[in-house]
């Protein structure tokens, strides 16, 4: 049985960020932990401040997370997804 992953916020951005879009920090950032299966995007998770950060150019409404290991996905209530451009 793996660890658990909570997500509190879901980000899609076009381009790869160097830091978290919502704490602002790098030090906690970790690559392709989570697959996002709809857009097939990359991913980056945020374990500070419990953010998924999706590169692609999809607009998401619907998420479908699975792991690439052996963990638990748990969205916290009420999760926000939202879209950032720049």
């Amino acid at each position: 049985m793996g660890k658990t992953i909570f997500i509190k916020e879901i980000v899609s951005i076009l381009n790869e960020p160097r830091l978290c879009l919502t704490c602002q920090k790098e030090d906690r950032l970790e690559k392709n932990i989570v697959r996002e299966e709809r857009s097939n995007g990359k991913t980056i998770l945020c374990t500070r401040c419990e953010t998924l950060i999706v590169i692609t150019n999809h607009n998401l409404k619907k998420v479908e997370l699975s792991s690439t290991k052996d963990d638990i996905i748990m969205l916290k209530e009420p999760h926000l997804i939202r879209k950032v451009g720049y």
